[in-house]
């Protein structure tokens, strides 16, 4: 039973969550086919990222003050945990290698139970070995003595990793979309005819299949962690709206998988017959699903909640000097749903091609552009005693301007060198095609976040009851 409350621990989730992140995304760039990785130098490299990230993940242990037995076990849970998750790409070295394009299912190697256990064992090993190390390179504060606090703020950080797990989702979708390998895989959810965890995918597989494979293993990781959020969300936060915020995207994330698949059984390899619509709407609903994941971020954030307690109590007064905080929000509110729209533009001329698109995106990025630098401007010219606070907003303004600066200059990059049909000609095609959409979808978490920031800083007047007496 304490084993399991370890487990189960925001702290222990996070670390392991996060450890699982780094893992994956360095086993999806280690086995990209392009690279021809030698097997031998991407084991190494996966365990050695592994390792690293348990070790900075464990110094935040030793931060909070326990001592070293403490740490070393916390952190040996999360080892295990990230190894459990682990286990959801572990699946492909545990068949045997099919004819390529063979259908059928996979055959289990000789031993292929034990190869999992022992992946468990080294697991919690590497998770003993990083709490040890990352205890020694901590400076210990004081121990944490309210609970429930120590419980928020874990939590605060789970929703920040959750946030930044959608991005390589969003990365490998982009690379599927933008070298047109949405239907290199014919079946779902299997993959031609073995179970999709237990798919021997790899440096030897086309880079089509490999691309669609892998972003299927993606989306089941982003499933996972959207269910633990939710989870964590309904224990440990009070607030309602927050808890049907969390069941929101849990259902979205299901919905999208769903609809991935549906456009695989409904979709077609030629292109006039292709559900080019069902891509569109997959593609924008994954932008939104990692809006949401970054909100609840904000909302869990102790910074956040901090702040606005202060300003709902009178405690934080603003807009007497520099900017108003009506401003930043009105600017920040319009360059996120610029952004938004946006989006949806760049999606429909991706997946359909269409100039009449192409041009609406083009010149609607002066929109965007011109309400993103007044959000940052408006971001930087804010005043207020809180200094955290203050330090925060004007960071990410920062982190806007730059960002949309960025992706103007990649969208011309990309009209000029990411050719015009769906199929690509190169893998520079490809790279420029994905950066766009990968730094777009940045932007759109920027202005999420200022959006967020600015209608706390400046919260709308609650519009009077019909029929009630107004105060003189």
């Amino acid at each position: 039973m304490n084993a399991l409350r370890t487990l189960f621990r925001p702290s222990v989730l996070t670390d392991a969550f996060a450890a699982t992140v780094v893992v994956w995304w360095t086993w999806f760039v280690t086995h990209l086919p392009w690279l021809g990785i030698p097997e031998q130098v991407s084991v190494a490299a996966i365990l050695a990222a592994w390792l690293l990230a348990l070790i900075v993940c464990a110094r935040s242990f030793g931060k909070e003050g326990r001592t070293r037995g403490e740490a070393v076990a916390a952190s040996a849970a999360a080892g295990f945990v990230s190894a459990l998750a682990g286990l959801l790409i572990l699946g492909s070295k545990l068949v045997e290698d099919p004819a390529p394009g063979a259908m059928g299912q996979a055959t289990l190697r000789p031993g292929a139970i034990l190869i999992a256990l022992g992946f468990l064992v080294l697991g919690t090993i590497l998770g003993v070995v990083g709490g040890a190390i990352g205890r020694v390179l901590s400076k210990p504060r004081h121990r944490a003595t309210d609970v429930e606090e120590n419980r928020r703020s874990w939590l605060a950080r789970f929703g920040i990793v959750a946030a930044v797990a959608v991005v390589p989702l969003l990365i490998v979708g982009g690379l599927v979309t933008s070298s047109n390998a949405g239907m290199a895989v014919p079946d779902w959810p299997n993959t031609y005819g073995s179970n999709m965890f237990l798919y021997p995918i790899g440096p030897r597989a086309t880079p089509a299949v490999y691309l669609e494979h892998s972003h299927r293993l993606f989306g089941t990781l982003i499933g996972l962690t959207a269910i633990i959020l939710c989870v964590l969300v309904f224990l440990y936060d009070r607030r309602g709206f927050l808890k049907f915020l969390a069941l929101l995207v849990l259902a979205l994330v299901i919905s999208q998988g769903i609809l991935g698949g549906m456009r695989v059984l409904q979709g077609s390899t030629e292109a006039a017959k292709d559900a080019k619509w069902a891509r569109v709407f997959h593609g924008i609903l994954a932008q939104v699903i990692f809006c949401l994941f970054v909100a609840i971020g904000v909302y869990l954030s102790p910074l956040y909640q901090r702040v606005k307690a202060a300003v709902a109590s009178g405690v934080l007064q603003l807009g007497h000097t520099g900017v108003k905080p009506k401003t930043f929000r009105i600017f920040a509110t319009a360059a996120m749903h610029t952004t938004l729209l946006q989006l949806v533009f760049g999606a429909v001329y991706r997946h359909t091609r269409s100039a009449h698109a192409l041009w609406t995106h083009m010149g609607f990025s002066l929109v965007v552009m011109v309400f993103v630098l007044l959000a940052a401007f408006a971001a930087g010219g804010l005043r207020t005693p809180d200094t955290p606070a203050q330090r925060f907003v004007r960071r990410i303004g920062l982190l806007g301007a730059v960002c949309v600066a960025l992706q103007f200059m990649l969208g011309w990059l990309t009209f000029f060198l990411g050719g015009t049909g769906l199929e690509p000609n190169s893998i520079v095609e490809v790279l420029m095609r994905t950066a766009h959409q990968a730094n777009g979808a940045l932007l759109l978490a920027i202005t999420t976040i200022m959006m967020l920031w600015g209608r706390m800083l400046a919260p709308k007047p609650l519009s009077p009851i019909p029929g009630t007496p107004t105060p003189a």
